[in-house]
């Protein structure tokens, strides 16, 4: 019998520059969890906060699910997520999935090393690429001229698929700045737009038309994510709408399901619950003939998306690349898996020494 011996965490602050995407945070919270069974065998999880909150996270790890956790067998880990789901039921979903979701990324890393497989062929691998889009080279920051730039440079690179942000500026000039990028790239291209939660629903219907009518793929959280309502009526006008980089656990998915009020489902796995939960998330996504294209980091995300059926894009998002010793892997547009056993990311321990906290 395998169990579960002994559980640590690190924190680490990393400084983002300008030029990541268009939330504003200015520093990532990381929060590293090493999972050791009773066979010496290790696994590494993580999450992470934008907008502070991390250390609460980690003091939920050390100080309450760790009891759990440990001395549980492996074999019955689903078990164990639910006793820590349950213990931390009355605090709400918000810190609680986060931490549940460092350290069943851990144990699956655990469980996968196990095996000696990657992550992808030990949940059971439905393909060995995915698309992978470009969302790394556009922030409000840019001149019309740089984000040109930088969609030519993911064009060049051999993406297909192209994402940039709205609603910092007003709607007029986002609309100029689109149209920019759509004249330069050509009818081809995908383009998405992420608003950040920035606008409210009049201004939202009014610029997802301007949206529909430069062929945008689809507009992404222009409304604050607890307006279920707001996002149902931006569906109805036919524009695809994502959501979900900050919705957690599988029934709030399933209320946007429920309601018709998305059609792209963002799960950002640190986040949401781990890699149980957005497997689950998955699942319910069919259902509804949604399909999800997850937030964040592609170097685990690959994993979760080539053992699906229903995700047929990931992200290129250069967050904490300023930590890791090795990025994703990308061919002709899409995203490899590295055939490390476990997830395969490979932090810089340079790096993570010198932005602990």
């Amino acid at each position: 019998m395998t169990t579960i011996e002994r559980i640590t965490t690190t924190m680490h602050a990393v400084p983002l520059g300008a030029g990541r995407g268009g939330s504003g945070a200015t520093q990532v919270d990381l929060v590293l969890v090493t999972v050791e069974d009773s066979d010496g065998a290790r696994g590494l999880g993580f999450t992470f906060g934008l907008t502070g909150g991390a250390g609460a996270v980690r003091h939920l790890i050390d100080h309450d699910l760790r009891s759990v956790a440990l001395a549980s067998e492996l074999d019955h880990w689903p078990q164990t997520w639910e006793r820590m789901s349950a213990r931390t039921h009355r605090l709400g979903r918000g810190h609680a999935l986060a931490a549940i979701g460092a350290l069943d990324i851990a144990v699956h890393d655990l469980q996968a090393r196990r095996q000696g497989l990657p992550l992808y062929r030990f949940l059971g691998a439905y393909a060995d690429a995915v698309e992978i889009y470009g969302s790394g080279r556009a922030t409000h920051q840019m001149s019309d001229a740089e984000l040109v730039e930088g969609a030519q440079a993911y064009l060049a690179d051999g993406f297909g698929a192209i994402k940039l942000r709205a609603g910092a500026l007003g709607l007029d000039r986002d609309v100029e700045r689109v149209t920019a990028v759509r004249e330069a790239v050509g009818d081809s291209v995908r383009i998405m737009v992420d608003c950040n939660e920035r606008l409210t629903l009049p201004e939202a219907l009014w610029f997802a038309a301007r949206m529909a009518d430069l062929g945008v793929f689809w507009l992404e959280e222009p409304l604050r994510s607890e307006d279920v309502a707001g996002h149902r009526q931006l569906a109805a006008t036919g524009l695809p709408i994502a959501v979900g980089e900050h919705l957690q656990g599988r029934f709030e998915f399933g209320e946007y399901l429920g309601r018709q009020a998305a059609s792209i489902l963002q799960p950002d796995p640190p986040l949401c619950g781990g890699v149980t939960e957005w497997r689950r998330i998955s699942a319910i996504a069919e259902t509804g003939s949604a399909v999800l294209s997850p937030h964040f980091l592609p170097e685990l995300n690959v994993h979760l998306a080539l053992a699906v059926p229903n995700c047929p894009l990931v992200e290129h998002f250069p967050l904490i690349d300023d930590v890791l010793a090795d990025t994703i892997a990308i061919r002709e547009g899409r995203a490899l898996p590295p055939d490390r056993p476990g997830h395969g990311i490979l932090f810089d321990d340079e790096a993570l020494r010198r932005f602990r906290i």
